[in-house]
């Protein structure tokens, strides 16, 4: 028989559906049905695959409902999430751009522990991944307008689901049935008149052959603008902090670039030993100018404002742009009263576009793709009176008309445009199933089964990526019987056509220097399920309700880069090719033990314990489990407990990657003259024995090294390691539940929680692999494996310095830890007004919901201290943020005020307070107005402002840039009017 929704539970949903704002409910849940029109029992919620008699979850779990998704004003139902207290800022829209592959993704990230870490299920059942490049799920693939809830839990549910949920799951629930057509349309633009956003979808459904017969279709196109730095006046050109003094003061504007489009040229060290550079004036580039001291050092001093330089903030992004396209289609189709079958089906095409500056060269010289001007370039001998002018100064420099005489070239490669990415994804989801009911030993056995098997395949397309070798040999002209010619005859050969640095280049010049590099990546997975539950016996208590169930899943990832660019020859991350697979098979059991009910002081107790046990084909052997108490002594309060383990297997990038190149410009060499005489005693000393063993003729007071602050970056040889292990946690929650009868339409709740996690995947520091590991370590050099990690220069022949440092190799390991601790708040109230006032002025629901993550504290290797990270900018982990809402409904319209609150942060842990000023972000507010109107029972029109007051990030450098993870935090958009409209036939 049917199972009639109890008074409890339709009052919970009445009150969550009053709310139908951004908020989290880990007091009260929706109860997620489990099958439409089909008898399949009570209740689940994610969290447990057990039915219950109860609406109340497991453990704290927060709810977005359809309508609030709606409202939201935004597109993507990733920004909407990123505002819940408990998920923090990872890839999305503001941050994805400055991305190689990911552009136009928005992921998941509870507690800040990392996208990989948090589990993405929809109606239960895991999401594949969205990239083979960085394995997470992209929110942008799940259809908004399909969505019925959003239900996010926070830890405890390993056990449960499987790996990759240590720090908790978002489980998408759809919607299955649709009565007609609807159709719902919405655009939006900023306050700049720009960063449009547009939404246009559609939900068709029908039942047929008696009701037997359930279709639903649907699809919807989205698409966002980009916003640039230089189009906000609070955002360009940016600030800096000057680094001269201490503490280190706010400059603004930031210092100008001598890294420019047209080119500077640093004459430096020639026969009067003197500091000069000049620059091709961006704003008239035949017009040479010398620059003032603070512009002509090879890096710029803070206070370089020069205005024949430019600001290169030009170049960087606030919002990328990307645009989606979605079709869905669900049937299923009543067998029995009792048994159903299904198919699920999704189409996904995404485009994103990422947005770079262009290749540069350093003023500096060194890094990816150092240029100089030798004296005998024949371009600097020619007629036009910049030409001249240079000439001038080259002489002035004390420096001659040779080969051996030359000056590094600062240089953005304008001319090749921005190294901008294009990037695409196509995925296709089948799932298709089962669900019923039967009876044994007079026990209804609910039982469902399915298999899903889902495909990507994804392509990018970098432009502006000169190679490399080609611009060094086009920019080294020389004169050669009356031509102008690359003086490489091989390059000559090839068709090399000389590139005028003075002057500017010609189109064949270009031509024959730039390029493009192309990746390829396919991503399979298969999973199939099958899940029992049932009551097995009735205990005085209650029933004791058991769930189990087996999985299989298996993965495959493949990247490939093209020859050319995974060769490293060209302005680009060299990444080759990489590919893997492996399968995991599982088993689950989960028991809910009533032990007492219905007794003085003991209203409900309540014992919960689940085990999953599972094997991979790569790591083998792993177990999980997961012990909850739930203890109500009246019917107003409630008490529960869980403490449970976690696992997440490594990916196959993790696993499986080649080793490829990168760049890093925070190493800092230990041998470094400079670097040395700031360390300690104990240090120094093991240092003059290291340092001496890895260069030849090292000298503590005279050496400096090739890398360090202000110097070239440091290229990485970075891969994976087939031989990890899973990375383990233990989490722990805590926390009370108070609904007072005396007060209906009250919900309070707090929790505690923790989460240690140990033997994370990641690569050592950088300079922790200098310092602790090789130089300032006790064993011999020669011997020392992390040693071996660092590739010095004998000769000079590549860095320019004997001993140099010419790359590191970095490859996974398990080496990290972590400890997370914090509370979660709730509280929310609704009420009639005519129960206050005996006069109805509609219905009013507050609800605010708070996360007080006061740790979050990382071990980089076994035995170091371990850093704290909590309320830092640098890890975007705000120790306080709320989100507020105050909704007002009356008759046809409905008015929603909401605030997003985020605790002032630390700018740059790795300072003193003493270090900087200012050293703290400040508080943060943002404030949406949103409004509904029902014009009739088939119109519904909405409309409002997003961050109403037009709040900018923080004026700290560590948040002002256009890219990086501390801009994602806030919003850059800033004021956004958007208005829709939702019809149905």
């Amino acid at each position: 028989m049917k199972v009639q929704m109890n008074t409890k539970l339709r009052s919970a949903l009445l009150a969550s559906a009053t709310l139908a704002g951004l908020v989290a409910a880990p007091a009260v849940v929706h109860a997620q049905a489990a099958g439409a029109g089909v008898d399949v029992g009570e209740i689940v919620v994610t969290g447990s695959r057990i039915r219950r008699d109860t609406f109340d979850a497991p453990q704290p779990i927060s709810v977005v409902s359809a309508q609030a998704i709606r409202e939201a004003g935004q597109v993507n139902v990733g920004d909407i999430l990123r505002e819940l207290p408990s998920i923090n800022s990872n890839t999305n829209g503001q941050n994805s751009s400055s991305t190689l592959f990911l552009a136009g993704q928005t992921r998941a990230d509870i507690r800040g522990l990392g996208a990989t870490r948090t589990l993405v299920l929809m109606d239960g059942r895991r999401l594949p991944f969205s990239d083979a490049s960085s394995p997470a799920v992209d929110l942008n693939t799940i259809p908004s307008l399909m969505i019925e809830r959003v239900e996010t839990v926070p830890g405890g549910v390993s056990a449960v689901y499987g790996s990759e949920a240590i720090s908790g799951v978002v489980n998408f629930i759809m919607k299955k049935e649709q009565n007609g057509l609807e159709v719902d349309l919405q655009g939006g633009l900023t306050g700049e008149g720009d960063g449009a956003q547009t939404r246009a979808g559609f939900n068709w459904g029908k039942k047929f052959a008696d009701d037997k017969l359930n279709v639903m279709i649907g699809g919807e196109y989205s698409n966002v603008d980009k916003i640039m730095q230089k189009d906000r006046d609070w955002a360009y050109p940016g600030i800096r902090r000057d680094t001269r003094v201490t503490p280190q003061p706010i400059l603004d504007p930031t210092s100008r670039s001598n890294t420019a489009p047209t080119a500077t040229f640093q004459l430096l060290g020639g026969a009067l030993g003197t500091a000069k550079a000049v620059t091709l004036d961006y704003r008239n580039p035949s017009q040479l100018v010398a620059l003032s001291p603070a512009c002509s050092t090879p890096t710029v001093q803070p206070d370089c404002q020069d205005p024949a330089l430019f600001y290169s903030a030009v170049y960087n992004a606030l919002q990328g742009k990307v645009n989606r396209g979605i079709l869905r289609g669900y049937a299923d189709y009543k067998i029995t009263e009792h048994w159903k079958v299904f198919v699920d089906a999704q189409y996904t095409k995404v485009n994103g576009y990422g947005i770079f500056q262009p290749a540069f060269s350093s003023a500096a010289g060194g890094g990816t793709m150092p240029v100089s001007l030798k004296g005998d370039n024949a371009y600097l001998a020619g007629p036009t009176a910049t030409d001249a002018a240079l000439r001038a100064a080259w002489l002035g420099a004390g420096k001659a008309f040779t080969s051996t005489s030359t000056a590094q070239v600062g240089k953005f490669w304008q001319e090749f445009g921005g190294r901008d990415v294009k990037t695409e994804r196509e995925q296709e989801r089948v799932t298709g199933g089962f669900q019923g009911l039967f009876q044994t030993f007079d026990r209804d056995v609910h039982v469902d089964g399915y298999v899903q098997y889902s495909n990507l395949n994804g392509t990018t397309i970098s432009y502006g990526v000169p190679n490399i070798a080609r611009v060094q040999q086009a920019t080294d002209a020389v004169l050669l019987n009356g031509q102008v010619v690359c003086r490489d005859a091989g390059a000559r050969a090839a068709g090399c056509t000389p590139w005028n640095l003075i002057d500017g280049p010609s189109v064949e010049a270009i031509n024959w220097t730039n390029a493009t590099s192309t990746t390829d990546q396919k991503v399979t997975q298969t999973v199939a399920g099958l899940n029992f539950d049932t009551q097995l016996i009735n205990l005085p208590a209650g029933p004791l309700g058991v769930a189990f169930g087996f999985e299989y899943r298996k993965e495959t990832s493949h990247f490939h880069q093209d020859p050319l660019g995974a060769s490293g020859a060209l302005f680009f991350n060299a990444i080759g090719d990489r590919g893997g697979e492996y399968d995991v098979k599982e088993f689950y059991g989960e028991a809910r033990i009533p032990i007492l009910k219905d007794l003085p002081f003991a209203k409900e107790l309540t014992a919960e314990l689940a085990y999953r046990g599972s094997d991979y084909s790569t790591i083998h052997g792993t177990d999980q489990y997961r012990l909850h108490l739930e203890y109500a002594p009246v019917k107003d309060i409630r008490f529960r407990a869980t403490q449970s383990t976690a696992v997440r297997a490594p990916n196959i990038v993790e696993l499986f990657s080649p080793q490829s190149r990168n760049f890093t410009t925070a190493a800092l060499d230990p041998c470094d003259k400079d670097v040395f005489r700031g360390a300690s005693a104990s240090q120094q000393a093991a240092r003059r024995i290291t340092c001496a063993a890895a260069i030849s003729g090292w000298n503590s007071a005279t050496f400096a090294s090739n890398i360090g602050t202000g110097r070239p970056s440091l290229a990485l040889l970075q891969g994976g390691n087939p031989n990890l292990g899973p990375e383990k946690a233990h989490t722990y929650q805590y926390g009370v539940v108070i609904q007072p009868r005396w007060v209906p339409g009250l919900n309070l709740s707090v929790d505690f929680f923790k989460y240690n996690l140990q033997d994370a995947i990641g690569t050592v520091p950088i300079n922790t692999l200098f310092q602790n590991l090789c130089y300032d370590s006790p064993d011999a050099y020669a011997s020392n494996p992390f040693c071996k990690q660092i590739e010095r220069d004998p000769t000079g022949a590549s860095t320019g310095i004997i001993g140099g440092v010419v790359q590191a190799t970095l490859i996974n390991q398990n080496v990290a830890k972590t400890k997370v601790e914090g509370w979660d708040y709730s509280a929310s109230y609704s009420f009639h007004t005519e129960d206050l006032v005996k006069q109805d002025f509609g219905d009013i629901a507050l609800r605010l919901d708070a996360t007080w993550e006061y740790q979050f504290a990382t071990q980089g290797l076994p035995g170091q201290a371990y850093t704290q990270f909590a309320n830092t900018i640098n890890n975007a982990t705000p120790q306080w943020k709320a989100n507020g809402t105050v909704r007002w409904t009356y008759d046809k319209i409905a008015v929603t005020w909401q605030t997003l609150y985020i605790g002032s942060m630390i700018s740059n842990n790795a300072l003193l307070p003493t270090q900087l000023d200012p050293y703290m972000t400040g508080d943060y507010f943002k404030h949406d107005l949103k409004v509904s109107y029902k014009f009739n029972d088939q119109i519904i029109l909405r409309g409002g402002v997003l961050n109403l007051f037009d709040e900018h990030p923080p004026a700290l450098p560590e948040t002002f840039a256009g890219t990086g993870t501390g801009s994602s935090t806030y919003d850059n958009a800033g004021r956004f009017f958007y208005v829709g409209v939702n019809m149905e036939f």
